[in-house]
């Protein structure tokens, strides 16, 4: 199984975005397609040798996130004759398939197999025999029963509907390298939304208010991004639990055409330098006053704060600078004064409650000022 490390780091706030809703998003068995072609190691082995399985698209979550013991630990279990977890793949093309879930486990057969940068290390039961081995020093008769190892691949048919492939990927990795929000939806969205939202999130402005403090091996800075598109498209009266299922409706929506995207980029661009105008290095932090330590860059605050600067006026933005001081002690007071509008930026901040929280009260002091 595939692990995952949940701390992403330690300069962003801990979040509850759950919704505190049941939420349900039934859609009919017909539209998932699924074969489960029978294959072996070998056969899997080749695909990837030949190309067929993707591994370069900037869609799919990284790679080789296993360390070299991870990844010897799964060949020696292919040596010992043991079944692995079943793979599943979508396919683009009649000799192209993405990979769905099994992304480390093809990486691992890939550094051994097929490029041979893996030799053998940190084995549990085969150390005395394989240790240090490269896979062109087996002999055939082990190369063999490498390839002729049976396999599970669940193929998913081409055409599935995105939000059919969102639910299975969700469903799929609650163990593991369990994959974020934001990496299903680079897998599932593939095309203009998600090039939009990459492409947002290496705005120079974007990482300089931030102060490069966004990983991007998990792709939560894009996970930033997209909080604010989701919000900058449908408006927060509008919101309706889930905020996963949420940003995703927003994904559909761009993808549609509904979105004017140039304006939306430019409007991102133009609140992030007004964000750094006013609030400097402080900006998208919980902060409770301007001589407090600096705290953790907060997503909810982040959503705020970008999509309502990013409907102010030219003149709005210019009279909220002159009074930039006097709207920052405000903003700051309020979190530090009103428990339910602190609680919306980091309990919960997928609650319907809670977004209208922190949007109108938000919204209300920004009103005073501009």
């Amino acid at each position: 199984m595939e692990s995952q490390n949940n701390n992403l780091s330690k300069d962003i706030d801990d979040e509850d975005k759950s919704s505190g809703e049941n939420i349900q998003n039934p859609f009919s068995p017909s539209d998932i397609n699924i074969s489960t072609p029978p294959m072996n190691m070998g056969d899997l082995i080749d695909m990837i040798e030949n190309g067929w399985i993707n591994f370069g698209t900037n869609y799919q979550r990284e790679e080789n996130l296993w360390t070299s013991e991870q990844q010897s630990r799964l060949i020696e279990s292919v040596l010992l004759g043991l079944r692995l977890p079943a793979f599943y793949f979508e396919v683009v093309e009649k000799r192209q398939w993405n990979i769905i879930d099994g992304l480390q486990r093809c990486c691992a057969i890939r550094n051994f197999c097929v490029d041979q940068t893996l030799s053998l290390c940190g084995l549990e039961f085969l150390e005395d025999k394989f240790d240090g081995k490269l896979y062109n020093q087996f002999s055939f008769e082990i190369k063999r029963d490498i390839r002729m190892l049976p396999i599970t691949v669940n193929l998913l048919d081409k055409g599935t509907p995105d939000d059919v492939k969102y639910i299975l990927f969700r469903r799929l990795n609650t163990g593991g390298i369990e994959l974020t929000a934001q990496e299903i939806r680079n897998a599932v969205y593939i095309g203009v939304a998600i090039d939009i939202v990459a492409e947002m999130a290496k705005d120079t402005a974007f990482l300089d208010v931030t102060d490069h403090k966004i990983p991007t091996k998990r792709k939560l800075d894009m996970d930033f991004v997209s909080r604010f598109v989701a919000f900058y498209v449908t408006d927060y009266n509008n919101y309706k639990p889930d905020l996963d299922n949420f940003i995703n409706n927003a994904m559909q929506i761009i993808k549609a055409g509904k979105v004017n995207t140039t304006q939306m980029q430019n409007d991102f661009h133009r609140s992030l330098l007004l964000c750094k105008e006013i609030f400097g290095n402080m900006a998208f932090r919980k902060q409770t006053a301007p001589n407090e330590i600096k705290r953790p860059l907060n997503k909810a605050v982040f959503e705020v704060i970008t999509v309502l600067f990013s409907k102010l006026s030219n003149n709005e933005a210019v009279n909220l600078i002159k009074q930039k001081d006097a709207f920052k002690v405000d903003f700051w007071n309020t979190i530090k004064e009103n428990p339910t509008y602190s609680n919306s930026f980091s309990g919960g901040t997928g609650r319907k409650d809670s977004v209208k929280t922190r949007f109108s009260i938000t919204q209300k002091i920004i009103n005073k000022y501009i």
